[in-house]
């Protein structure tokens, strides 16, 4: 036996059999929030933006299939199988790429000492922003 369910998010409806959203564990929203430890209006966005599949059980429920609520939770970082993050050297052409980079940087940061008579920018920026502030505040005031 199959029931058309629609999805929260975008309303459609689809062929879905009974058995696998009665036999599957489902959760409230609320159920969902505690479990990510976040809170219901970000469940809700992450429904609302088709992240998330939501099912309306009747006129005002609506379940997440357990499975889909897990499958938000992801590494934020590779890692092995011991569970140390994954680092990689890098190849011969990444390093050579990254110290051209560098040199090139070195080089424009010489140019500009040149062209400024090798001074560097004078005042300070923060002394800049400082005075732009005073100035701010007392025109306020």
């Amino acid at each position: 036996m199959s029931i058309y369910a629609p999805t929260y998010h975008d309303l459609s409806w689809r062929l879905i059999p009974v058995s696998s959203l009665l036999d599957e564990e489902s959760l409230s929203v609320a159920e969902a929030a505690a479990r990510l430890k976040v809170n219901k209006s970000t469940v809700w966005r992450w429904i609302d933006s088709g992240r998330l599949p939501a099912y309306r059980i009747g006129e005002r429920r609506v379940r997440l299939k357990k499975t889909d609520v897990e499958g938000l939770i992801m590494p934020a970082r590779a890692t092995d199988r011991e569970g140390d993050t994954v680092r990689r050297r890098l190849t011969k052409d990444e390093q050579s790429q990254a110290l051209a980079a560098v040199e090139q940087a070195m080089k424009l940061q010489a140019d500009l000492l040149t062209r400024r008579g090798g001074e560097y920018f004078s005042p300070p920026s923060w002394e800049l922003l400082a005075e732009a502030r005073a100035l701010r505040d007392q025109q306020r005031a």
